[in-house]
């Protein structure tokens, strides 16, 4: 962008070549270009135009307007004579072109989160301690009772011109209202940063909207050597019964059930028979000290730990946190804090009963994948429909032709038992999940089905009386052997879903071998059920047909 100190020109003499003179004409050309760009977008605006945000970063504005359009203005690229100016009001923002003023009203959705600089260099810089209060302005304006309710996280934050460092930083205290402005007290977490600059945006989450702050400068201390730490023996519970500690003050234990409920809600706190006196706060230990498998799903770790202890997983963290080899340490990292000291550094490993069952508990009597069809008299005409594959191979009208019976018999009896507790059983009328099956299924899907290798078949055609040359020979078509999900239900109008099968309305009744497998997957894992991941192909219409199905020709 263009700034206005480098397009001024002074009433003195002016001496320069021809060259200079041609480049500064050129650049004047093109900031005059820029204010006639937002002059005429402001006078073309829809009547009733109002704004729904307003982010300024290095001086730029960028507001978004109700009807959908964006105007971007920078009011440095001043020059040529014209000049352009925003000013931002209790409940408008006035933008003034060549001293022409446009009011555009904050609309009801209006929301900002403006960081306020306080020094003329516009930079927050931390203490030796890694601390330091940000100011910002926030629009609607808070309350004390709203801003009980806000929740504050680091947006981004990276290194200048470096890498993007968003877990070297959190907000850390309580965040106080002055005015119209709040405070927030943001921490340095890890030494790495001392004497370093970073840019960081704050994330406010309030009543179900995220407002995310513009950008501002945070200079860490050159004196910082991260969060101090006197560590001490934790006096747990007597149902921790394996707490061990580790070199360099980390120890390690596990979250004993169902003492607390690790898919539910517990408190860390209870899991110590006494804490250190002081002011306690718990936080996820630093990603560079996770596991792999607990640094690949970090935020998931973060966002169900509270600061008071609260825990309460919010999505499936697909881990339960144990280390992929022997060089890491299996669990989850929590940092017990008293008055700005670490204390505790305890590595809380989570009881994955699933991942302890051999294969031989998931694979049933399934023999094989075995190819099955429905009696030739069953036709699936064309067009839409859902087909519950738990419920159908239980007890729909299903005796299919191949395989002796063996796999619906093999259905109908399935089950997976972790102790006396159901994980997977068949009731009659479908496979469903137990008790322990859907507890452990939280943030997951439980039981579903999955794509392996569906095919495009010629229909036999038997029940139509058309010549014996026209009724195919109910084998896969040249070419459509294992065809992607994108052409199974763009152009064949079949897809699998986690319950089953669906058919869209573009289904023409084409001969299908749908090949799929069923897996169970669960907050901590997957599992797969039968042998090898394919469970069963099923064939539809292989030897009857609805009227005028259109086989695709071989290719």
């Amino acid at each position: 962008m263009l700034l206005i100190g480098a397009l001024v020109l002074s009433t003195g003499t002016f001496v320069s070549c021809s060259d200079d003179n041609d480049d500064l004409d050129s650049r004047l050309t093109v900031v005059e270009g820029m204010i006639r760009e937002v002059k005429e977008q402001l006078e073309n605006l829809p009547a009733g135009s109002t704004i729904t945000s307003a982010t300024q970063n290095n001086g730029i504005w960028t507001l978004v307007l109700s009807s959908g359009q964006t105007i971007t203005i920078n009011p440095s690229a001043g020059g040529g004579g014209a000049s352009l100016e925003v000013v931002e009001k209790e409940n408008s923002i006035v933008i003034t072109v060549d001293d022409k003023e446009y009011e555009l009203p904050l609309g009801p959705g209006f929301r900002s989160l403006v960081y306020a600089p306080e020094f003329t260099d516009g930079e927050v810089h931390t203490g030796s301690n890694g601390r330091a209060t940000v100011r910002f302005l926030v629009k609607p304006a808070l309350t004390e009772a709203t801003l009980e309710n806000a929740v504050f996280a680091i947006g981004a934050a990276h290194e200048l011109q470096t890498r993007s460092a968003r877990d070297l930083f959190n907000v850390d205290g309580d965040v106080t209202l002055d005015g119209d402005y709040i405070d927030v007290p943001v921490r340095a977490l890890d030494a790495e940063t001392a004497g370093k600059t970073y840019a960081v945006v704050l994330q406010m989450s309030l009543g179900g909207t995220v407002y995310v702050s513009n950008y501002f400068n945070l200079v860490v201390s050159g004196d910082f050597t991260g969060t101090p730490e006197e560590i001490v023996e934790a006096k747990l519970i007597g149902a921790v019964t394996d707490y061990t500690e580790l070199e360099n003050g980390f120890s390690t234990a596990t979250l004993p059930e169902p003492t607390v409920d690790v898919l539910g809600t517990f408190n860390f706190k209870d899991l110590f028979a006494e804490l250190p006196q002081g002011t306690v706060k718990f936080e996820l230990g630093a990603r560079a000290l996770q596991n792999d498998n607990v640094t690949n799903h970090y935020d998931v770790f973060r966002n169900a730990l509270s600061a008071d202890g609260t825990w309460e997983l919010k999505a499936r963290p697909g881990t339960n946190g144990n280390a992929p080899n022997g060089e890491q340490n299996s669990g989850i990292l929590i940092n017990v804090i008293v008055d700005n000291v670490i204390k505790h550094k305890i590595y809380w490993k989570i009881v994955d009963p699933i991942a302890a069952l051999p294969v031989e508990a998931f694979a049933g009597t399934f023999n094989g994948s075995p190819h099955i069809e429905y009696p030739e008299d069953v036709v699936w005409e064309k067009g839409a429909r859902l087909y519950n594959f738990n419920k159908e191979f239980t007890k729909g009208d299903f005796k299919p032709m191949h395989d002796g019976g063996n796999f619906v018999q093999a259905f109908g009896n399935y089950e997976v038992s972790v102790g006396s507790d159901y994980l997977i059983y068949n009731d009659g009328e479908e496979l469903q999940l137990g008790e322990l099956g859907e507890k452990l299924a939280k943030h997951s899907r439980g039981l579903y089905w999955g794509n392996r290798q569906s095919s495009i078949a010629a229909s036999q055609r038997r029940n139509l009386d058309i010549p014996d040359e026209q009724k195919g020979n109910g084998e896969i078509i040249g070419g459509y052997d294992g065809i992607s999900t994108d052409e199974m239900w763009n152009t064949f109008g079949f897809r699998i879903i986690n319950t089953g099968l669906e058919m869209s309305d573009s289904y023409g009744g084409n001969a299908l071998r749908v090949g799929v497998g069923l897996s169970y997957e669960y907050a901590y894992g997957e599992r797969s059920i039968g042998h090898n991941g394919a469970l069963v192909f099923l064939w539809i219409n292989r030897r009857v047909s609805p009227a005028d199905v259109t086989d695709p020709t071989p290719r």
